[in-house]
């Protein structure tokens, strides 16, 4: 891995004019196959979330131009004593990767979820991600829970 020179960017709330960055990042890494090509089901999932008090979307910008960003949801857990971010999703496109861009996401996000009061910031990373591979989160103090296995099951509901 070649780490090159940090890109310029600026960090800010995502908008709902972000979207065909966005997409262009998703459709970039294959992602998600049932989003419709016009953008409609990525819109109608963003106008969502954006309005919601524990979603947490944030983007890079280079040049007026979206290279990555971030999305995480807090969750309030009855058993611990407080609130969690969990990071659904760090995305960062091809030309931007290496140069600081996921690092400076990641703080960011970090850094509004300690001023919401969150005690703890959990991510799911697939095993084989290039992210995963080459210890991305690890390198930003995030520790791999050997002893906890992460199920889902997925609902039909029309």
């Amino acid at each position: 891995m070649t780490v090159r020179d940090a890109l310029p960017i600026t960090i800010r709330p995502l908008q709902r004019t972000d979207l065909p960055g966005v997409m262009h990042l998703h459709r970039e890494l294959g992602w998600n196959p049932a989003f419709k090509a016009d953008g409609s089901t990525l819109g109608q999932r963003l106008s969502a979330l954006i309005t919601e008090d524990n979603a947490l979307l944030l983007v890079a910008e280079h040049d007026q131009m979206v290279v990555g960003y971030v999305h995480g949801e807090i969750v309030t857990h009855l058993l611990f004593a407080g609130r969690e971010l969990h990071v659904t999703e760090l995305f960062v496109i091809a030309e931007a990767r290496n140069r600081g861009v996921g690092k400076r996401l990641m703080a960011a996000i970090e850094s509004e979820a300690a001023a919401r009061k969150c005690f703890r910031i959990s991510v799911l990373n697939s095993r084989e991600r290039d992210s995963y591979r080459r210890g991305f989160y690890p390198s930003l103090g995030y520790e791999e829970r050997p002893s906890v296995a992460h199920f889902t099951k997925r609902l039909d509901w029309g």
